[in-house]
């Protein structure tokens, strides 16, 4: 795992910058193909939230997948007219069922990084989350493996790392940096229905609908 960095520099828009960057080479780069996503709901009757959560893994264990990839992907999604983000996990059940849901991509010495949906850069050390109804909340329960969040400037993002060389394997949260990539990302659906808007034709087909009917009901009237 990565190393403490130099000391902290001031930090006061760089959670701004960071994301705007992330997001604009995101939207730059090739996502995960929809074959490479699992899709599951935490069911209320199981005791769950509701939620429903996507795993989108790496095409290739040699072409990792950037934050900034991962957070325009889940921002860009949709389910069921729910508006996707990076995961936010706030409870030791959602993180255990999370640990069980998915099969999920490994690399090199059975260990994998999954993308999730927090970070410092505002702040060192308060981490709080990006997106969905906890978006700008500190992140209250925390998975840290021991040894993270590495301090510093750099460590500013947030991912599920899981080691399966052992059993039981070791599910924990690690700091990366934004030029690290992982091999997937988490994407959880809630909260408010997404707004649909008519197409443009639909609406035109309506309009010469309309239009028609009142035509004929005046000649009619007329004859």
């Amino acid at each position: 795992m990565p190393t403490p960095s130099s000391p902290a520099r001031p930090r006061a828009t760089r959670r701004s910058r960071l994301l705007a960057g992330a997001l604009a080479a995101g939207l730059l780069s090739t996502l995960p193909s929809a074959a490479s996503a699992q899709l599951v709901q935490w069911s209320t009757a199981g005791g769950g939230n509701g939620h429903w959560y996507q795993y989108v893994s790496a095409t290739s264990i040699f072409a990792p997948v950037s934050f900034g990839t991962a957070l325009a992907a889940a921002q860009s999604s949709t389910h069921l007219g729910l508006q996707g983000y990076l995961a936010t996990v706030t409870s030791q059940a959602e993180q255990d069922f999370l640990n069980g849901a998915f099969s999920y991509l490994f690399g090199f010495g059975a260990v994998s990084t999954t993308w999730l949906g927090a970070s410092d850069a505002d702040v060192e050390g308060e981490w709080r989350w990006l997106g969905g109804p906890e978006a700008g909340q500190l992140a209250s329960y925390t998975n840290w493996l021991p040894g993270h969040p590495i301090g510093g400037d750099d460590f500013d993002l947030m991912a599920l790392y899981i080691g399966a060389a052992s059993t039981p394997a070791t599910f924990g949260w690690a700091s990366l940096r934004s030029t690290d990539g992982a091999l997937g990302y988490l994407i959880e659906y809630s909260g408010t229905s997404v707004p649909t808007v008519p197409e443009p034709a639909a609406g035109a087909l309506l309009l010469a609908g309309l239009a028609a009917f009142v035509v004929v009901s005046r000649r009619r009237r007329m004859a």
